[in-house]
């Protein structure tokens, strides 16, 4: 039998079934589900490449059998990462085997993968999973859409030391651009620290390869900066690091060009995984690098954000009197943020007891109390530094 018959053959048996295990809508949910809560998703220490779920009912897939022939397959699929996938199929493939699918665009349209699978395991019955290895590093934002709040992001475990390349940060803080370049110490990044988009734009004009920035910038907000640097034809990707986690900021970014929003306090294996997204470092099979918050550099910081801490209250007591409501946010927005990084829990909670209810609406008057509490943990702080 002839290459071109074999195909033929084996597709046609998979005719009116959307793929070879026969499973469809709840039945291969109810499947996945399973497999999902047997692994144990995002727990494996040594992983390099993020699995993302990607469930599909029906991937078409071309396997190389050991004589030269080709197998044409509907195959349904688990998940997807950078580096390769999980599909599942009613028989056994061996390791080694090459392997071709065709993967759905976010968009529309589609793209051929090839690989080699590197993995069976036997579910039950006739169920066995496939583990595909691709023959190189997909963008795994060409096959799945991405939330800026919830961004696929394609490395873990990365080791700040592979990261390279340009970046201009952006935030009206100067603690937190130190802070930002301490959690970057150990990598090979150059970091351009800008207090303003005005200062910024040289900088980003000359040449850079990731902008990072606070979403309140003094002149603007992270989401018309993204808007104005599109249209001017910079094409940079975008990471907002910011306490600000209000409905309408959040409407703003996920409206503009802005890729990833982090929370302040900003995780540092999650910050290197974004950095990663757009900088593609050479290893990242690396342990997670320590946290930073005991070093001399931290305490430093430390002791000059506790040495601010009066003029926030001053501010606060200010805003408070002159019911200025979008100060008040905007300063307690700013103290959760860099207080919970630089270890001030007081400072923090009380901070985000404040930004959080008036990013919800509540009035200056029916926080009074808090904002009053928020300035004085400000002033002991400072006093007890």
């Amino acid at each position: 039998m002839s290459s071109s018959t074999r195909r033929t053959t084996r597709y046609a048996a998979a005719a009116g079934r959307q793929n070879t295990l026969g499973a469809q809508g709840r039945s291969l949910e109810q499947l996945l589900d399973e497999l999902d809560n047997r692994a144990g998703e995002g727990v494996a220490g040594n992983r390099t490449h993020v699995r993302w779920p990607f469930r599909h009912k029906s991937i078409p897939a071309s396997v190389i059998q050991p004589d030269g022939g080709e197998v044409q397959l509907l195959l349904a699929c688990r998940n997807l990462s950078v580096g390769g996938m999980s599909v599942l199929h009613s028989a056994y493939l061996h390791p080694g085997t090459r392997i071709t699918v065709v993967l759905p665009l976010a968009t529309e349209g589609s793209k051929r993968i090839s690989g080699r699978i590197v993995r069976c395991s036997h579910v039950r019955g006739t169920i066995h999973e496939i583990g595909v290895k691709f023959d190189q590093l997909i963008n795994l934002r060409e096959f799945k859409k991405s939330d800026p709040f919830d961004a696929a992001l394609a490395f873990e475990n990365v080791d700040p030391r592979d990261l390279t390349g340009t970046i201009v940060h952006i935030d009206p803080s100067q603690i937190d651009r130190q802070i930002l370049r301490h959690m970057l110490r150990d990598s090979s990044l150059s970091i351009r620290g800008c207090e303003s988009v005005e200062e910024a734009i040289p900088h980003i004009e000359r040449g850079c390869d990731l902008i990072i920035c606070e979403y309140n910038l003094n002149s603007s907000d992270a989401a018309t900066f993204a808007v104005s640097m599109q249209a001017e034809g910079q094409t940079q990707p975008i990471i907002v690091l910011s306490a600000d986690r209000t409905s309408e900021t959040a409407s703003m970014v996920r409206r503009s060009p802005i890729d990833v929003f982090l929370s302040k306090p900003v995780d540092p294996q999650r910050l290197f995984s974004a950095i990663a997204e757009f900088l593609a470092p050479e290893s990242t099979r690396q342990e997670q690098t320590e946290q930073v918050e005991t070093s001399e550099d931290m305490k430093e910081l430390a002791s000059a954000f506790a040495k601010s801490l009066p003029e926030y209250a001053e501010k606060l007591d200010e805003a408070l009197k002159q019911h200025e409501a979008e100060d008040a946010l905007r300063l307690a927005t700013e103290l959760r943020g860099t207080a919970l990084t630089l270890g001030f829990p007081k400072v923090g909670k009380a901070a985000t007891e404040v930004a959080d209810a008036l990013a919800q609406g509540a009035s200056l008057d029916s926080l009074g109390r808090s904002i009053r509490k928020l300035i004085t943990v400000c002033r002991q702080s400072r006093h007890a530094a």
